[in-house]
């Protein structure tokens, strides 16, 4: 008996197998470009295991309806009948969770492995989980009985708004290169059109249109690459910008949720560009008004691993093997 798992990014695929104590065993990753490659890899895995598996359980990067998932930064749809299809098993067997419920339940379990602390420790209470990745997810676990919960949503989609009279003209500019983000007829964007890979080359343009000088680089590798060596001016403003706004935007989630077992940052962004995380972030984390103090007092951690939706998959499958 083994049951298959997955986390489906916009960019990338990881599955594998876990056997029925819960560890981890062959996996299959790739990439999502292609229509089809996740029936292909469901299929790939299934064959390496030499029998159809006991259950699929996998995280989305997209809306979950009912029986099938819209991806939200591809043009693929997923339907529950298709991965049945491809893995050999009842569609009964088969659970779609979004990537960010899974993200949640990746923080069932909090040390100090693989996570790196900000400020604070591991503590009991509410979570939350952000990752700037090639979108920006958001989820929340809080406790229960018998089981944690976890709360996906859409966060990622909620508002950013100028914090300076020099980022009016920042903002006016990137609604006019992407307007399909702007939220009614404000100023206000949506927060992932800057605090994600696919949103940064559009906030490094859009800073550099509204200054009237050149935005040669054309991806968010290269952005944040020319920001660490000093490369580009504009580079260094967008990469500081994003980091601010990323710490408040965790500051206020973590307020929201009441989370005082902590706010965790992950994703492929924020993986790749640990170099971020400085005291200016864990100030913007922390401005909190008259609720400063609840701010400082929540613990913040960098979760170091790539494969968390994995390991949230697996403590869904496993506390719902029942």
């Amino acid at each position: 008996m083994w049951h298959l798992l997955g986390d489906i990014g916009g960019t990338n695929l990881r599955l594998a197998a876990m056997d029925a104590a819960g560890a981890l065993g062959p996996r299959v990753d790739g990439a999502m470009g292609q229509e089809g490659a996740l029936l292909e890899a469901c299929t790939r895995l299934t064959e390496k295991m030499g029998c159809p598996p006991t259950s699929v359980t996998l995280a989305l990067a997209g809306v979950v309806e009912e029986d099938r998932v819209r991806f939200t930064n591809l043009s693929q749809t997923i339907s529950r009948e298709a991965v049945a299809k491809a893995c050999g098993t009842p569609e009964a067997a088969v659970t779609f969770l979004n990537d960010f419920e899974a993200a949640a339940w990746s923080l069932a379990e909090v040390t100090r492995d693989g996570i790196i602390f900000l400020q604070g420790g591991p503590q009991p209470g509410p979570r939350v989980i952000i990752g700037p990745g090639t979108g920006l997810g958001v989820g929340a676990l809080v406790p229960g009985d018998p089981r944690p919960r976890a709360l996906p949503g859409e966060g990622g989609h909620v508002r950013l708004t100028p914090h300076s009279a020099e980022a009016v003209g920042w903002f006016e500019a990137l609604i006019a290169l992407w307007p399909e983000v702007r939220m009614g007829e404000t100023l206000a964007v949506e927060a992932e059109a800057i605090l994600s890979g696919t949103g940064m080359p559009h906030w490094y343009r859009a800073i550099a249109t509204s200054r009237g000088e050149a935005a040669p680089l054309s991806d968010a590798e290269a952005v944040f690459d020319a920001a660490r060596v000093g490369k580009d001016a504009n580079a260094l403003r967008a990469v500081a910008s994003f980091a601010r706004y990323l710490g408040g935007f965790a500051g206020d989630l973590g307020l929201a949720f009441g989370a005082r077992g902590g706010v965790f940052v992950t994703g492929g962004v924020a993986q790749a560009n640990d170099w971020i995380f400085d005291d200016d972030f864990r100030d913007a984390f922390n401005a909190g008004g008259r609720h400063g103090d609840w701010r400082r007092a929540m613990p913040l951690g960098l979760c170091r691993d790539p494969d968390f939706g994995l390991a949230g998959a697996r403590n869904w499958r496993r506390a719902h093997m029942d």
